[in-house]
């Protein structure tokens, strides 16, 4: 069975990461599991130290090197078994969810991969314990793990507010075309308000994709409100939502490849960055 599956690192956004995770849980009613990974390089010697210092030092540091990283994973895994046992009980005092939680060593974006199959929507945390909580930076995880699987995956940012409406970002591309089909057929956000919008002087063209689009999801028994807006996109989507209460962002994630987005840049990335909301982000 599918699962909701959420990324806990200890950061200061771990907690709302587990409302959200509990929120789409009981609404999907799918299983949740807590997943921490211990991603630390390991201690490693020198690549020659023969020159430097003698055989027998050498040996005692290589010997020393060994036991503190033996140390380290110890100690990492049993920071890892506290931050799981206190994120289960946040979400048994909660949500009344007794949840499932297990522990990985290696990289975060490998080890999502390997778990694809297994998830229905992946929670992380917009800050992570490597960013600082005001900085106007994502975690550098979130962009590469949102390129290679094609799940769901909801960035999380604080506080949590119950989801009564959300946004999707429209702009025509096929990209976005895919993320209206995906709202459409799925009860990911089903009994949620709706609101379409599209950033720009609309031509005909548009005016038909914004019809179809509307249409796809009243069709579904969607609430819909239909915007078209001007302006500096991400900056005008962010205040129509703040404007009408979103409570959820849904784009459409990196429908350009990372060159071309290294000359003109990522409206994903940018309304990731400034977004006060959660995101998330469908592919």
């Amino acid at each position: 069975m599918s699962k909701i599956i959420a990324c806990i690192d200890g950061s200061i956004g771990t907690n709302t990461v587990c409302d959200y995770a509990a929120w789409f849980s009981q609404k999907l009613n799918a299983p949740l599991e807590l997943l921490h990974v211990i991603d630390s390089p390991r201690a490693q010697a020198p690549q020659d130290l023969s020159g430097a210092i003698g055989l027998g030092s050498r040996e005692t540091l290589l010997n020393e090197l060994v036991e503190l990283d033996e140390r380290r994973g110890k100690i990492e895994i049993e920071h890892g078994k506290i931050l799981l046992r206190e994120a289960k009980k946040y979400v048994l005092d909660n949500f009344s969810l007794d949840v499932h939680s297990f522990q990985r060593r290696g990289r975060l974006l490998e080890t999502i991969v390997a778990l694809e199959e297994d998830i229905r929507v992946l929670i992380m945390g917009k800050r992570g314990t490597q960013t600082a909580y005001h900085s106007d930076k994502i975690g550098t995880q979130i962009e590469n793990v949102v390129r290679a699987i094609h799940q769901p995956v909801l960035i999380a940012s604080s506080p949590f507010t119950q989801p009564q409406s959300f946004l999707v970002a429209f702009d025509g591309s096929a990209t976005a075309k895919k993320c209206v089909e995906k709202i459409a057929n799925s009860p990911l956000l089903k009994g949620l308000a709706a609101h379409l919008v599209y950033v720009g002087q609309p031509n005909q063209e548009i005016h038909t994709q914004l019809a179809w689009a509307k249409e796809q999801l009243e069709s579904q028994g969607f609430n819909m409100t239909l915007s078209t807006l001007e302006g500096d996109v991400d900056e005008s989507i962010l205040n129509y939502a703040d404007q009408k209460n979103i409570n959820l962002m849904v784009i459409g994630a990196y429908g350009h490849s990372k060159i071309r987005q290294f000359f003109i840049g990522s409206t994903t990335t940018k309304l990731l960055v400034r977004s006060t909301k959660p995101v998330l982000l469908l592919r």
